[in-house]
């Protein structure tokens, strides 16, 4: 009969920082990408130009519509065969920040449509550029309507990362795998991964919350 032994796999833990730190750094790139990506796209979907809309429209339902392991597997295994080698790192990084973007996209689209015409006319009336208006009036209203669902991409980004084991990078997932077939030690090898992960959501969680709280103030309160 099994016997759970989380000692068994005492002897791994020191691999674990390294596997955290991975997976913290294809998230946090694939953040970053993805913000900067996503709001170009949601500038595009909403752009007047019929060409622009439609790429940006067709890019979001494509890569939303594909399994990020697909992409993966696309990007590492699809690209090599006709000649561009990508490293499994940025192959993972690239597959994600594909998939990531498409959502980031939508959830930036969403935050602009429910900013009343008006503002873009009143603000034109005073004299004010495009990216006087974007940064001044615009940007803030749309960070306190999207930063919650984007919030939630954030620890999508995390846990979707996991993913990237299949080709070899070597993050969380990829530490519970090798822990795994050196100790066949599956199960506990599997909780404490799991573990981790909850650990790394739920700090993005608080840390949202917190920060939430003071960007949300309201002007003059304590």
């Amino acid at each position: 009969m099994y016997k759970f032994n989380l000692q068994v796999i005492l002897g791994y833990l020191d691999l674990l920082p390294f596997a955290v730190g991975m997976t913290l750094l294809i998230s946090v790139q694939t953040i970053v990408l993805s913000l900067i990506l996503g709001m170009a796209g949601a500038l595009c979907r909403l752009s007047d130009n019929l060409l622009l809309r439609f790429l940006a429209a067709a890019y979001v339902e494509l890569f939303r519509n594909i399994p990020v392991l697909v992409l993966i597997y696309i990007v590492f295994f699809g690209m090599a065969q006709i000649g561009l080698r990508v490293s499994n790192y940025y192959s993972g990084l690239i597959a994600l920040t594909l998939n990531a973007t498409a959502y980031m996209t939508e959830i930036f689209r969403g935050g602009l449509i429910v900013i009343p015409r008006g503002q873009y006319l009143a603000g034109q009336s005073q004299g004010m550029t495009q990216l006087q208006l974007f940064r001044h009036v615009i940007l803030p209203q749309v960070v306190r309507i999207v930063y919650t669902p984007i919030g939630n991409q954030f620890i999508a980004i995390v846990i979707g990362s996991s993913l990237s084991a299949v080709i070899g990078v070597e993050e969380v997932a990829n530490w519970m795998f090798s822990v795994g077939n050196d100790t066949f030690r599956y199960m506990e090898s599997f909780l404490v991964a799991g573990l981790v992960y909850v650990a790394m959501a739920q700090t993005i969680n608080f840390c949202r919350i917190i920060l939430g709280r003071l960007l949300m103030r309201a002007p003059g309160s304590r």
